[in-house]
């Protein structure tokens, strides 16, 4: 009886805690082994029409990069395409690509944030853009250098 007393008693202070914390908090977050395949895919395949929004970015206030490639958790990928499907598709739509590699690289601001965050414009095969210019860029960093 006394052990149950404890847990509840746990259980209730866990819980005020976790409520008493703004909700405002950044949060951190890493890539560790899944990405959200919806935005990856969307990004790929909406790469060409991304492009023609560069052109009007003056600042890049942030970027984040994720790997296409990258595979931490081989154990839990149900579901989730591998990076071949992800290049096949990226491959399906090389104009896009292309396009939007290129106005990465016209652009100096978007240029100068890859070069910030180690990325090339030919390992991008997708990229979201935020209204202020925060870029997510969906790459590969084990693609060869040439065109798709």
């Amino acid at each position: 009886m006394h052990l149950f007393k404890a847990i509840a008693f746990n259980v209730v202070a866990i819980v005020v805690v976790i409520t008493a914390l703004p909700t405002g908090m950044p949060v951190a977050s890493a890539q560790v082994g899944q990405i959200d395949t919806q935005p990856a895919i969307a990004a790929i395949m909406n790469a060409g029409s991304r492009a023609d929004r560069v052109k009007g970015i003056t600042k890049v206030p942030s970027v984040g990069v994720v790997r296409l490639d990258f595979i931490a958790l081989p154990f839990s990928s149900d579901g989730i395409p591998s990076w071949q499907e992800f290049r096949i598709l990226a491959q399906r739509n090389a104009a896009g690509v292309r396009k939007l590699q290129h106005a990465l690289m016209a652009n100096a601001a978007t240029r100068d944030a890859l070069a910030r965050n180690g990325v090339e414009a030919w390992q991008v095969a997708g990229a979201q853009i935020s209204s202020k210019g925060s870029l997510r860029l969906y790459i590969f960093s084990r693609w060869e250098r040439r065109p798709l």
